[in-house]
């Protein structure tokens, strides 16, 4: 089952759901509101090389001294 994040018009709730297909309308867990609105998810791609170890950081952004939040 896919992982969606859901915002709660009726009580702005923001939260990340399981559910069944896109096309899935789930109640919000905090209020039971029905009009939640699918929200664009972020992609966190990990990454390991033949050995299994971590990806290598990049030293490409600012927050290349450790705190990138691509490489966990």
């Amino acid at each position: 089952m896919p992982l969606f994040t859901y915002l709660c018009a009726e009580c702005g709730v923001e939260t990340e759901l399981l559910v069944g297909s896109a096309a899935t309308r789930p109640a919000c867990p905090s209020c039971g509101g029905k009009n939640m609105t699918r929200m664009a998810s972020a992609f966190a791609p990990q990454s390991a090389n033949a050995a299994g170890d971590a990806a290598p950081r990049c030293h490409s952004c600012p927050s290349a001294g450790g705190a990138c939040p691509y490489q966990r």
